[in-house]
This record gives structure tokens, C-alpha cells and sequence, in this order.
């Protein structure tokens, strides 16, 4: 009985006849024979995809990414560029996978420099120092790889963009406070405000005369000073002050009979 035959000589043996000038095969047999060599190597499309297993993208997903791109290599593989088809064949897995992670596994997408970088940084991070146990130093990283500190530490700090914490997450110490409810919405908060503010101002601007709303148009839309706003209408400082300080005491007189409650935090 002879040896067993291993998986790198059939698929040697099946390179062999796909590229065979002497043994022209029909599209059939061609296709059968590429999924052969696929078959024989999936484990090694595997293999590759698990090495970026746990860093934001689905295990399925990196491993059908790392199929999909041995069977474009297969179909494009020449043996007359004078490479093993592995060494040909690994380098095209590996991009591909690299390129599915680089684009789809950001839940949150730093700059492509810090991308690329974060994936080397993250190759060092883990090779522990024999001597200590512990993962290297940031300096001792930006020396091997010719980066500064601040480029490691900014690498270093995209780890969670793979897979940020949930808003759902109860804060530490707390049994019913997510991490959604600590956060503010500046925008939102500021377009209610606006919104209040104009629902109870709106009636009491609307029984000022023109020029007395072109001044509060002055002052408090186009942030004029009181100077300014003076050399404009052709009057006095002080008197654009009174006016100013008249304007207001009547409005706040409106609101707080129309609305007490919100003028009035108290009540």
C-alpha cells in the first residue's frame, strides 16, 4: 500500500491538469475540478479568517469572505508567473479578509491612517514580553514599527470602535440607569428650547410695534451692541438702554400673565 496522498501534492496534481496545454478541458470539467482545489483548500481560507476572529465581524462572515476570495484566486491562478500556488494563494485571502474587516467590522470609523495602523498596533499589543508576562509598552511598539507614542495611544483607543458598549449597559452601581440615559442631546435640547421659547414669546412680540421689534432684532437676534445700535437709529446710548430695559419689563409682564408656571420655576 502506498503513502497517503496529502492535500498540497492533489492539489499540486490538480493545478497541474487545470493548466494543461496538452489537455484542453471543456468549461465542465474545468469548473469541477477548480471546486476540487477549493474543497481541498477551505481549511487554509479558515485558517486565515481566524485570525482576525473576536474583532467586530461575525466568524460566518469573515470565513465565507476568506472562501469567496481562494475561489477568485483559484480561477486566477497561472503557474507560468512562476509562483506555488499557495504563496499566491495566501497573500489574496488574507487582503480580502483584511479588506471585509477594514470596511465592514468599524462600528464606528476612525481615519483609513489609523485603521491600517490600529491592525499592526494590535499585532504587537498581543505579543506578550516573555519576561514579564505583560503586552509591551507603548514606546517599545512605536519603536518597532516606526510611529510615534501618540499614534499608538490614538491606535490603541479605536479598539471599542469595533464594538462599542451598548447604550443599553447599566452604569456601574446602578440597577435601572443605562449609559443611554447619562447622555445629552445638545441639539435636541437646544431645538426644544427654541421651540418654548418661541411658543411663549410669540403672543407678546406679536403686540409690539415694528421699530420696537427691529430693536430686540438688534440686540438680541444679530447681537449688536448698544453702541452700535445707537449709531444705527440716529440716538443715544443710554436711550437705546431705557428702551431696551422698557421692551423687556413689558414682556416679561405678558408672559407671566399668560404663562405663570414657566415664568415662574417656583410655582
Amino acid at each position: 500500500m502506498g503513502r497517503p496522498v496529502g492535500r498540497q501534492e492533489r492539489t499540486d496534481a490538480l493545478i497541474a491538469r487545470l493548466h494543461d496545454p496538452a489537455r484542453p478541458l471543456e468549461a465542465a470539467q474545468r469548473a469541477e475540478l477548480v471546486n476540487e482545489v477549493v474543497t481541498l483548500n477551505t481549511a487554509v481560507a479558515h485558517r486565515i479568517a481566524r485570525r482576525f476572529a473576536g474583532r467586530g465581524c461575525a466568524q460566518d462572515d469573515l470565513e465565507q469572505t476568506a472562501c469567496l476570495a481562494l475561489v477568485q484566486a483559484v480561477r486566477r491562478y497561472d503557474p507560468a508567473t512562476g509562483h506555488h500556488f499557495l504563496s499566491y494563494v495566501i497573500p489574496c485571502i488574507t487582503g480580502e479578509v483584511k479588506r471585509h474587516f477594514r470596511d465592514q467590522g468599524w462600528m464606528v470609523r476612525p481615519p483609513r491612517p489609523v485603521q491600517e495602523l490600529q491592525s499592526l498596533v494590535d499585532r504587537e499589543w498581543r505579543r506578550v514580553e516573555p519576561t514579564t508576562g505583560r503586552p509591551p509598552a507603548e514606546a517599545d511598539i512605536a519603536a518597532r514599527l516606526g510611529v510615534t507614542v501618540q499614534d499608538v495611544q490614538e491606535a490603541l483607543r479605536t479598539r471599542g470602535c469595533f464594538s462599542p458598549t451598548s447604550l443599553q449597559r447599566l452604569v456601574v452601581g446602578s440597577e435601572q440607569v443605562t449609559l443611554g440615559d447619562t447622555l445629552v442631546a445638545p441639539r435636541a435640547t437646544q431645538a426644544y428650547d427654541a421651540a418654548e421659547a418661541r411658543a411663549v414669546l410669540g403672543p407678546a412680540l406679536a403686540g409690539l410695534d415694528p421699530a420696537e421689534r427691529r430693536l430686540l432684532q438688534l440686540r438680541f437676534v444679530d447681537e449688536w451692541s448698544q453702541r452700535d445700535i445707537a449709531d444705527e437709529l440716529g440716538i443715544s446710548q443710554s436711550q437705546v438702554s431705557r428702551m431696551l430695559s422698557s421692551l423687556l419689563r413689558r414682556l416679561r409682564a405678558t408672559v407671566d400673565d399668560s404663562a405663570p408656571g414657566l415664568a415662574d420655576p417656583a410655582a
